[in-house]
């Protein structure tokens, strides 16, 4: 009876053996498959240390791809802030005077002349016009004087009027 069930373990043994070594077969297939196409072939040792090398490079690059995200987010932060700026247009009636100042960023784009061209409209008299660059924001002043001074400048017109303009 010894025997018999000492052989019988000796088989069992062998299959698990046989499966265990398949099973690795299959493995280093599959971890073969997965590196970049070689030449010749390998040994197993060598697989190993190729993938091993090749997991290390991958996680370098990974390294490298995470800088270059968060420089990138940051970059695109700083463009979303400069896009964020909303214009500030006032109009001020100063009795026969009227003064325009807009600050907006530098992505708004406008012609200053279609603001001119709107206060002559108007009944405006052009007396200065100045625009310069403040960072990341342009700052535009108008003075005018009305044409006709006992008609005047109708402020809200002109205001709503240049308003639609930037918006």
């Amino acid at each position: 009876m010894d025997n018999g069930n000492g052989a019988s373990m000796r088989i069992s043994r062998c299959l698990v053996e046989r499966e265990r070594r398949k099973h690795m077969k299959s493995l280093f297939t599959k971890l073969s498959s997965l590196l970049p196409i070689q030449q010749t072939k390998m040994s197993v040792p060598e697989m190993v240390d190729q993938a091993t090398a090749y997991v290390k490079e991958l996680q370098g690059r990974l390294e490298q791809y995470k800088g270059t995200k968060v420089q990138l987010e940051r970059t695109c932060e700083m463009r979303k802030r400069k896009r964020m700026i909303r214009p500030v247009l006032n109009v001020r009636d100063l009795g026969y005077n009227l003064e325009v100042n807009l600050i907006t960023g530098l992505n708004v784009e406008f012609a200053l002349s279609d603001f001119i061209n709107i206060l002559q409209e108007e009944g405006a008299d052009i007396l200065s016009a100045t625009c310069h660059h403040a960072g990341d924001k342009a700052i535009c002043t108008i003075l005018c004087q009305a044409i006709y001074p006992r008609i005047g400048i109708e402020t809200s017109s002109v205001h709503e009027r240049l308003k639609s303009l930037i918006c």
